[in-house]
């Protein structure tokens, strides 16, 4: 599925969500996430951990190095919500419906 990850964070009102006066770009936020490895849960599989670390890499370079749309499969967008989970509520949700496509 392509994702467009090049869209800022709204806040209840609809507005773009702003911190220190800057609105809050999703996908620089969900790159940075998945580049630290914040919020993936670890397995007992060493194996298993070490292939979701190079997924989330790899997907993190892919949002990073384009404003356009990417090209994403279930297993990525999953991890991305579960990466994403520490979020606000209302920030969680923006996440999953993008992802969705709702």
């Amino acid at each position: 599925m392509k994702v467009n990850f090049n869209q800022n964070f709204k806040n209840w009102e609809g507005e773009d969500l702003l911190v220190d006066g800057k609105p809050q770009p999703m996908g620089k936020i969900i790159a940075q996430t998945l580049f630290n490895g914040e919020g993936i849960k670890k397995s007992d599989d060493p194996l298993k951990d070490g292939e979701r670390k190079l997924m989330a890499y790899s997907v993190c370079m892919r949002i990073a190095g384009t404003t356009d749309p990417v090209e994403i499969t279930v297993e990525e967008g999953a991890l991305i919500k579960e990466a994403m989970s520490y979020l606000t509520p209302g920030c969680y949700a923006q996440v999953v419906n993008l992802i969705e496509g709702k």
